[in-house]
């Protein structure tokens, strides 16, 4: 139950992630492992509001939906570590590449034409599972930044930063559903911060997650971020060279 709780936890911010790259680069290439870059930029207080900054950002987003994505998402126990990385790319052309790197096990997802297709072991496989990416185009994701509780506006050195502190369970209750909400309260306890980033034209650029969590006496560490680059600059998906047009 400690490690399905964390991953619900995590799973908050699986907002996904994603690389260009190239025809030929392999998929064991992918979802290097990097730190969120907007962490490292100095931070003042700001005089706009989280509502503000988020109403701007919606504003912005409108009519993008392609980007490319990277997420890490690392779990500690007192007896066990995991790092989760995906890289998620969402073309202009309906297109969809999720390639997931679970402690070293490697597998790429693509759903072009509404077919769904995995890369593995250097082979194209197709497959009659479908694989829903509604609600993954840039638009809805920053539409649903609406649902978060009002946080700390920071001026970063090429944006702003919105810090959500979250200490109880019932701080996570405006932006996950009802089930997952019932599941992460078996915890005795939860303290972390959420924070938003954004770039100097508000565009939503990504988010870190941090939390410190009680569950059945042992104390979980999560710490996840997401990336989010190339905004409304994708066409097309970089598929292998052995995957039909």
């Amino acid at each position: 139950m400690k490690r399905t709780l964390a991953v619900l936890l995590g799973s908050i911010w699986f907002l996904s992630a994603c690389s260009a790259g190239n025809e030929e680069q392999p998929a064991e290439e992918a979802a290097p492992e990097t730190e969120q870059e907007n962490t490292e930029q100095a931070a003042d207080d700001s005089d706009m509001s989280s509502a503000d900054l988020i109403e701007s950002a919606v504003e912005n987003s409108e009519g993008i939906t392609s980007y490319e994505a990277q997420q890490s998402f690392k779990i500690t126990m007192p007896d066990e570590e995991s790092t989760i990385r995906t890289i998620m790319t969402y073309g202009g052309q309906n297109e969809f590449k999720l390639s997931v790197n679970d402690n070293g096990n490697i597998m790429t997802h693509y759903v072009v034409e509404g077919d769904h297709f995995m890369y593995i072991g250097n082979e194209v496989v197709d497959t009659k599972e479908t694989m829903e990416f509604e609600g993954s185009d840039y638009e809805t994701i920053v539409s649903s930044l609406e649902n978060y509780p009002e946080g700390e506006v920071s001026e970063l050195d090429e944006g702003y930063a919105l810090t959500i502190n979250v200490d109880d369970i019932s701080g996570f209750s405006s932006f996950i559903d009802e089930e997952t909400l019932s599941d992460i309260e078996s915890a005795e306890s939860i303290n972390g911060t959420i924070q938003l980033y954004f770039d100097a034209e508000y565009k939503f650029t990504g988010s870190e997650l941090k939390a410190d969590l009680v569950n059945e006496g042992e104390e979980i560490t999560i710490h996840s971020t997401v990336d989010y680059t190339n905004i409304d600059k994708v066409d097309m998906i970089a598929k292998p060279h052995n995957m039909s047009e």
